[in-house]
C-alpha cells in the first residue's frame, strides 16, 4: 500500500472548479497494486471524485450474488470495489461506481461465464431489424467492428431488461459504501435500433396498435411514437433508479455520462438527458464533450446554453478527453469550460493520463492557480 506524505501547503490553494472527476477504466481495477497507484494519482492531482468502472461488459468488478465476475480479475476471491472504498475514503475521495448500462458485450467470441446474459438471455438482446440477427452474426460484427457497430446491447424496450438492471444497481447501493452511481451507455445503440421482438410487442400493447409490423416503422407518425416509446423506456430506468436510491440511501449521487449534443442525444440515441435533469431524476449530467476540435466542443456548450436555464448549469459536469489531444488543447477546453461558467469538470481518463507523468501538469497549474 502506498503511503502518502504531503506538505501542509499542498492543499492550500483553492480549485477554480468545485468538483473534479476522474474516470477510471476497469483495466485499472484488477489488482491491489493497480488500485493503489490510481488512488495515489488521484490524490496527488487533487481530484475529489473518482468514477470507477465496475460493470464493463455485463460483468462485475465486485462481489455479486448474480452478476458474473470479470475474467480480467485473475484472483476470484479479490473484490476490487471492497478493496478500493476504505483507501479512497481515507484520502477524501468520493467514489462513484461506473456501470455500462445497456452495452453488454463487444468480443467476437461468447463469454466464458455460463451465467453471462449473452449466454442466458438471448431474448433480451437488441437488434436493428425486426427479424432478429443470430448471436453468431452479432459476434461476427463484434469481431469486424465496421459501420460504427459498438457491440451487443440489451434492449431498452424489453421491460425485463430494466428490471434486471435496477436489481444490479440496487445490489451495489445496498452492499457497498459508495458515494455515487454513474450510468454509461444509458441510451440506444444508434438510430434504427430498439427492434427487440419483446420491445415491439410491448410498444404495440402500450400504443394499442394493430398495424402490421412491416408498416410500423415506415409510417411517419408510428415512427415518432416508436421514438417516444424508446426514450420513455430509458427515462423510466433513470427515474426508477433515482427512486430506488431515495429509498435506500438518499446521500448517493446519481450521474450519467451523456452525449454532449442535446439534439443528437435525443434524436439519435433516445437519451433525453435535459428532461432527466429538469425532472430531478439525475443529480449530475457528465457530458462527454470529447471533441478535439474546439469549434465542435464549443458548439455542444452553445446548445446547452440555448436549451437549459442557467440554474441547471451547476448540475452539468464538462467531460474532457485526454486520449485524443495534446495537453495544450485539453487545457484550452478546461479554460473554455470555466469561461462558460461551469463549476465542475471531468477527465477521460486516468488510464490515458497515467501514461505520461507530465500531461496533467499545466492543467493542474491552471485549476489551482
Amino acid at each position: 500500500l502506498f503511503l502518502f506524505i504531503f506538505s501542509p501547503s499542498l492543499f492550500s490553494q483553492e480549485s477554480i472548479f468545485k468538483d473534479r472527476y476522474l474516470w477510471v477504466v476497469r483495466t485499472s481495477m484488477v489488482s491491489e497494486k493497480n488500485i493503489d497507484e490510481m488512488v495515489q494519482y488521484a490524490v496527488l492531482n487533487r481530484f475529489n471524485n473518482i468514477i470507477v468502472q465496475v460493470r464493463g461488459r455485463g460483468d462485475a468488478f465486485y462481489n455479486s450474488k448474480f452478476v458474473p465476475k470479470s475474467t480480467l480479475i485473475k484472483d476470484l476471491d479479490f473484490d476490487p470495489l471492497a478493496y478500493l472504498l476504505p483507501i479512497a475514503k481515507k484520502k477524501g475521495l468520493e467514489v462513484h461506481v461506473w456501470l455500462n448500462t445497456y452495452l453488454l458485450w463487444s468480443s467476437g467470441i461468447k463469454p466464458i461465464q455460463k451465467e453471462h446474459l449473452v449466454n442466458t438471455k438471448a431474448e433480451w438482446i437488441d437488434h436493428n431489424k425486426v427479424n432478429a440477427e443470430s448471436l453468431e452474426g452479432l459476434l461476427t460484427k463484434n469481431k469486424n467492428r465496421k459501420n460504427g457497430f459498438e457491440g451487443i446491447y440489451l434492449s431498452p424496450g424489453n421491460p425485463n431488461v430494466n428490471s434486471y438492471l435496477l436489481k444490479v444497481f440496487k445490489e451495489l447501493v445496498d452492499e457497498y459504501d459508495i458515494d455515487g452511481i454513474h450510468l454509461d451507455y444509458i441510451r440506444t445503440h444508434d438510430q434504427g435500433y430498439g427492434k427487440n421482438s419483446y420491445a415491439i410487442a410491448n410498444f404495440r400493447q402500450y400504443n394499442k396498435s394493430d398495424r402490421n409490423i412491416d408498416s410500423l416503422f415506415s409510417d411517419k407518425q408510428s415512427n415518432q411514437e416508436w421514438s417516444n416509446f424508446l426514450r420513455k423506456s430509458i427515462t423510466e430506468l433513470v427515474s426508477d433508479t433515482k427512486d430506488m436510491i431515495r429509498l435506500s440511501n438518499p446521500n448517493i449521487e446519481l450521474s450519467a455520462a451523456v452525449k454532449p449534443s442535446l439534439y443528437e442525444a435525443k434524436e439519435r440515441f433516445s437519451q433525453e438527458w435535459d428532461v432527466w435533469l429538469v425532472a430531478g431524476y439525475l443529480d449530475k449530467a457528465i457530458i462527454m464533450n470529447y471533441a478535439s476540435d474546439l469549434k465542435v466542443f464549443a458548439s455542444n456548450i452553445d446548445i446547452i446554453h440555448d436549451n437549459l436555464p442557467r440554474k441547471y448549469r451547476d448540475r452539468i459536469v464538462v467531460g474532457i478527453a485526454t486520449y485524443n489531444q495534446s495537453p495544450e488543447k485539453a487545457l484550452i477546453k478546461v479554460k473554455y469550460s470555466k469561461v462558460t461558467r461551469f463549476s465542475s469538470i471531468a477527465f477521460f481518463s486516468y488510464n490515458s493520463l497515467s501514461q505520461s507523468k507530465t500531461y496533467f501538469q499545466k492543467i493542474k497549474n491552471y485549476i489551482y492557480k
